[in-house]
């Protein structure tokens, strides 16, 4: 989605009408492109959010608490210094252009009036947070910025401290409130895509907005603007008279698993009405659709992040594993070793010093056969036979630590490998609690301030056609919570066989083979086992499933057990997130 220039002005009207003369309390900068100013206007409080995120920048007032870094940025402290205790006089646009202006009444550092502009350009990767001290248009210099940006890094300006602010360059556009028919025909007689057409046309229209005034120009038909221009005028003309009236339709369009795909300060009557949510303002709008994308990026973010440090991890002891079983591999040669010492300690008479190999008989075997034994050329037959003595003991030896080293590289891999098939469903808050079990797990970089311990959050829920509870744990954690804490002795406890998948327990000790049946096809959704056909899911009561000591997160162990299979398909029960967590049997 595009906050487009109509957007913008919908926010500076509103904060016009909210906000004026609201005196900055404080001012915070949770992520690097982004500003929380909080202001103060009699009883009343708002916070006003400034982003230049290349993929999040936008410009509202927002409700939603976040985190602050314990160490301010420079930026941060640049704005304090200049806007706290400053007043906000006005918010300005020009012309549908996305860059919006925020003039205070400020102080400097001997007490005397003067004036501060904070100037929000977004422009997608070029978004910029600009502080500059006030002055007519082209006269303001800049303080400093989110981004710096020198000669090498754009051949239209720089946007460096001391130097004068130059606004982002002109896009040509038609205006919005002084277009006519002909203009706007000459401004479309090009080839592509119709909404971006129009929005490369129309200063302020981004590609949500132009669907919509397809749509209402067009209906459903896929036709080129040209056709429709007389529409499309007539329905410009329309929104530049809902803008200077402020007769917004903040609305949003949900999917029907809830997500928010679209927005706009008109109302979306392309969608179905029960898709649209409307809002009092689009501020409040902005605010709801903005929360659940920075969290979808997050997730993203921290998902990438997450995976790559597990992958890598798995990769390292891929190829320890294969160094393990190559050493174990050797170690089989140990008798080969015995046998040739004995046989050089039993011929030193025939041997001498300097030979390349020894022809003995091998007196443990029936019929006697010889074997060429190779010998080091500058030992002696003794130092030769104490060299095969020597390799014999050492690989006797180290099979049963080898032996031990390789289970628990095994373990370690399917450890990980559960990692990285729960973090291939996880949510944000999921991602959250992984990220803390492979910290403390040492798969991650303890940060450097200690966080406090979360608890787990609860496993999910789902009702039987039986009526019966059905309870999925979602992580790792989860599941030690799930099995060892909630569930009962009498419970019945299900997982995957032989694959990570996550704890399920139902609520029953003899379920109906229905609920029983649903139960395993929840084990088989939420693990590792998803591809078609029948999978074998074991089953016993949650008395009969221990953790071992030390054992890693999510890890149990179990005995009398059955095992029904499943298929694929055999899941009546309303999907919900898919996660994984590890488990094993005696």
């Amino acid at each position: 989605m595009t906050y487009d220039g109509i957007t913008m002005a919908a926010v500076c009207r509103e904060l016009m009408q909210l906000a004026p003369g609201a005196r900055v309390e404080k001012i915070y900068q949770p992520g690097q492109q982004e500003i929380l100013l909080h202001l103060r206007k009699n009883e009343r409080r708002f916070v006003l959010l400034c982003s230049a995120h290349p993929r999040l920048a936008r410009v509202h007032l927002t409700k939603v608490r976040q985190d602050n870094p314990t160490a301010p940025p420079p930026f941060c402290m640049l704005l304090r210094k200049h806007l706290t205790g400053a007043k906000l006089l006005q918010a300005s646009q020009d012309d549908f252009e996305r860059v919006l202006l925020l003039s205070f009444a400020a102080t400097d550092d001997w007490g005397q009036d003067a004036g501060k502009k904070l100037i929000c350009e977004v422009m997608g990767k070029h978004s910029n947070l600009i502080l500059t001290t006030a002055g007519e248009p082209g006269g303001e210099r800049i303080l400093g910025s989110s981004r710096a940006i020198t000669a090498r890094m754009s051949r239209h300006r720089t946007v460096l401290p001391g130097e004068p602010y130059c606004p982002p360059p002109p896009q040509h556009k038609l205006s919005l409130h002084t277009l006519d028919e002909d203009d706007l025909a000459a401004q479309l007689s090009g080839e592509g895509p119709s909404d971006l057409l129009l929005v490369n046309a129309v200063m302020g229209i981004g590609p949500e907005t132009a669907r919509e005034l397809l749509f209402r120009a067009a209906g459903t038909e896929d036709v080129h603007p040209l056709e429709v221009v007389r529409s499309l005028t007539s329905g410009l003309r329309r929104l530049a008279a809902t803008v200077s009236d402020g007769d917004y339709t903040p609305c949003t369009a949900r999917s029907p698993d809830g997500k928010i795909f679209a927005y706009s300060v008109l109302r979306l009557s392309r969608f179905p009405g029960s898709w649209l949510t409307i809002y009092p303002s689009a501020n409040e709008m902005l605010d709801e659709y903005y929360s659940q994308a920075t969290n979808m990026l997050k997730q993203q973010l921290l998902l990438q992040r997450l995976t790559a440090a597990a992958r890598t991890v798995l990769a390292r002891a891929g190829k320890k594993q294969r160094l393990q079983e190559k050493e174990l591999l050797e170690t089989a040669e140990a008798d080969r070793y015995r046998l040739y010492a004995e046989l050089l300690t039993a011929n030193f008479h025939l041997l001498q010093t300097g030979q390349k190999e020894a022809l003995v008989s091998n007196f443990y075997s029936p019929t006697q056969e010889t074997i060429l034994v190779p010998l080091e050329q500058s030992f002696s037959p003794k130092e030769n036979a104490r060299r095969y003595f020597k390799k014999y003991r050492k690989l006797k030896d180290g099979a049963a630590i080898i032996h031990q080293q390789l289970e628990a590289t095994v373990q370690e891999i399917y450890y990980l490998e559960s990692i990285l098939a729960a973090l291939c469903y996880a949510d944000l808050d999921s991602l959250a609690e992984i990220q803390d079990e492979m910290e403390q797990a040492g798969l991650l970089p303890a940060p450097p301030v200690k966080k406090p311990r979360q608890a787990p959050s609860g496993p999910l829920k789902f009702i039987s056609a039986d009526g019966i509870e059905i309870l999925v744990g979602k992580n790792n954690r989860q599941n030690d919570l799930l099995t060892l804490r909630i569930a009962k002795e009498s419970d019945t406890w299900l997982h995957v066989k032989s694959y990570p998948g996550s704890h399920v327990v139902v609520r029953s000790s003899a379920p109906p083979e229905r609920t029983l049946l649903e139960a395993a096809g929840l084990a088989v959704r939420f693990s590792k086992s998803t591809a078609a056909g029948k999978a074998a899911v074991d089953c016993t009561l949650v008395k009969h499933v221990h953790k071992p000591r030390g054992a890693r997160p999510g890890m149990v162990v179990y005995t009398h057990h059955t095992t029904i299979f499943v298929t694929s398909d055999q899941n009546i029960l309303p999907a919900g997130k898919e996660i994984y967590c590890l488990c094993r049997k005696k």
